[in-house]
């Protein structure tokens, strides 16, 4: 004869602690990949943006285009 295969009951307690546990688990881990996409967006925004030194006063701004030529920041235009 075949032995029978038992399958455990699992408890409601059990079944109630491993949903918390789950959603514990997915909120840390949307948590982290909002902390990481943030991080990825900051630095690629940092990648786009160019310091440039203000001809007349020496005062660094950013721009996010290659103009060439002499540049004046906002404040000595």
């Amino acid at each position: 004869m075949k032995e029978e295969i038992s399958i455990p009951v699992l408890k409601v307690e059990d079944v109630i602690s491993a949903a918390e546990r789950r959603k514990r688990y997915s909120l840390k881990r949307d948590l982290q990949a909002v902390e990481f996409n943030g991080a990825i967006a900051s630095r690629l925004l940092a990648l786009n943006t160019i310091q440039i030194k203000c001809a007349k006063c020496g005062k660094e701004f950013s721009t996010a285009s290659n103009v060439e030529g002499i540049l004046n920041c906002p404040d000595c235009k």
